[in-house]
């Protein structure tokens, strides 16, 4: 039986992807196949297809695309905690940009809750990734202060919410009007417009020159070192992607200079490592949308054949909440 894949035909910009048809795929040890019924587009996926991530297998076809939701087609022989027809989300470096996904089992959840399919992969790779910054990369508490970076994007939104449950005071950043809209939709008490203000000077005014405890950081070169001159002596810097560019001119002795401050890199991976912290991270998230605590903003929804389309409006930062692919 034959599939529509989408194949990277060589690393660099978006139009280096079509739709093409493939095998669909039988899994091995330890894999389960997915018969997608929506994808969710994040910009972990840029960053494989560009190259700015190693490419993570030698298949002959290479398939980009982080995370997707349906119900499982196929199992390996020793998959244990799955059968055919449940229904289940997934994270994985690349290949979901698939009718039918083949993914390790261990990058799977089952869904024990109603919700949308379509909010599922709105939200599945950016709230896992909302909860390990607020829970395990620091334990954000309340009367905690932070400062979000691209707070009107998908885990912007999600962020804002998410912290105002726990009771933290968040202070977010946004470009231009309606997207400060959106980011104090979701939840921010306070957002700033990077494209009018100065967002070091107005996080000083908001917080009284007392800074920030953390800074959740995912977009880099073009907030390089501001992001720094935010946070309290001791202070986190977060820095969890790059939509702006990597930094190419840090040193380590900034950081003694600014105040004895941390940074880490995290990435989602390491923090859903074991199906014990992947089950938990998972309820946690999918029951407070499916209860109303969280919600789930979409821009768009479009087919798998605009995918092209769908990468460069990502990376053009148009978007205000996720892009869902429709199969």
């Amino acid at each position: 039986m034959k599939q529509r894949v989408v194949s990277l035909s060589d690393f660099g910009p978006a139009e280096n992807m079509s739709l093409i048809e493939a095998d669909i795929p039988t899994p091995g040890n330890g894999q389960i196949v997915v018969k997608n019924y929506a994808i969710g587009l994040n910009y972990l996926d840029t960053y494989f297809r560009s190259g700015l991530y190693p490419w993570p297998n030698n298949n002959d076809i290479k398939i980009p695309g982080s995370e997707g939701v349906g119900y499982i087609h196929a199992v390996g022989s020793d998959v244990l905690d799955f059968k055919e027809g449940d229904r289940v989300s997934y994270v994985t470096p690349v290949g979901a940009y698939a009718e039918y996904a083949i993914i390790n089992a261990a990058h799977a959840a089952k869904i024990n809750v109603e919700v949308e399919d379509h909010d599922v992969v709105a939200c599945t790779l950016k709230g896992l990734t909302t909860h390990y910054l607020l829970h395990l990369t620091t334990k954000v508490t309340p009367g905690m202060t932070t400062l979000v970076h691209a707070a009107a994007g998908g885990v912007g939104q999600l962020m804002g919410q998410w912290g105002k449950e726990i009771g933290a005071t968040m202070i977010g950043t946004a470009g231009g009007p309606d997207k400060v809209a959106t980011a104090l939709e979701a939840g921010y008490d306070h957002v700033i417009d990077y494209k009018k203000d100065d967002f070091v000077d107005e996080v000083m005014k908001i917080t009284n020159n007392k800074k920030c405890d953390v800074v959740y950081d995912s977009v880099a070169k073009d907030v390089f070192p501001g992001s720094m001159d935010c946070l309290k002596p001791r202070g986190l810097w977060v820095l969890f992607g790059q939509a702006s560019g990597s930094i190419t001119d840090f040193n380590l002795a900034m950081l003694s200079a600014k105040g004895s401050l941390f940074v880490t890199r995290p990435t989602l991976f390491s923090y859903i490592a074991n199906r014990d912290e992947y089950n938990n991270a998972s309820h946690q998230l999918y029951s407070r949308v499916s209860d109303g605590r969280l919600k789930v903003y979409i821009h768009d929804k479009m087919p798998l054949e605009k995918i092209v389309e769908a990468h460069n409006e990502l990376e053009g930062r148009k978007t205000k909440g996720g892009l869902v692919i429709t199969l």
